[in-house]
């Protein structure tokens, strides 16, 4: 029992329902450019694609600190 009721409380982290106002005419002009079927799809690719973006400005942050060993690649 205790296992279960653990595995419940951290199945409501991974999945949320959240109500968010959004604006129409950037939904309307999303789904045209999307193949996705539904405004959550939508809202899922946008949140993957801003992680990516922030997670590519921080590498750039990077660029020319960071040694690379050559000899890793042989």
């Amino acid at each position: 029992m205790f296992f279960k009721s653990k595995c419940v409380y951290l199945l409501k982290f991974i999945h949320m329902r959240t109500n968010i106002d959004i604006d129409e005419t950037l939904m309307s002009k999303a789904q045209k450019l999307s193949n996705a079927k539904t405004k959550k799809a939508i809202v899922e690719e946008a949140l993957r694609l801003y992680v990516t973006i922030e997670n590519q400005k921080k590498l750039m942050d990077l660029w020319g600190k960071v040694a690379i060993d050559d000899k890793a690649y042989e």
